[in-house]
């Protein structure tokens, strides 16, 4: 389960626009160079929701070696977890992984977008 991080929402009017991978309320467009691991050489963004009460979030997983298809793991089957805290019994409960958003590999330190690794998930 995530923490609330009220100290931080209780002073900014609007939602966060996403959470990263430790559940941090995140304000602004997602890029990969936010990411909380700075040697992190694959970032995804995805779409989950509360198992609970259905509610949406955008979050960020990120690792730190290069994932593929040549390694038969892809970010669709990456799981995030329990949701971000939003006050709801699902706080507690694991989240429904529902889709990739983004995609995106560092290498010789640029970040490349990898599109074929993106959309739902089944």
């Amino acid at each position: 389960m995530h923490d609330g991080y009220e100290d931080i929402t209780s002073r900014i009017d609007e939602p966060p626009t996403w959470y990263d991978q430790n559940g941090v309320p995140r304000y602004g467009e997602f890029h990969p160079d936010s990411c909380p691991n700075i040697y992190s050489r694959l970032v995804v963004s995805m779409r989950i929701a509360c198992q609970h009460c259905g509610r949406r979030f955008d979050v960020e997983m990120h690792s730190g070696v290069l994932l593929d298809r040549r390694d038969g793991i892809l970010p669709k089957e990456w799981h995030y977890g329990d949701p971000p805290a939003h006050g709801c019994v699902g706080d507690s409960m694991n989240c429904e992984d529902l889709e990739v958003l983004q995609v995106w590999h560092k290498q010789d330190w640029e970040w490349q977008r990898c599109e074929e690794l993106e959309g739902p998930i089944d």
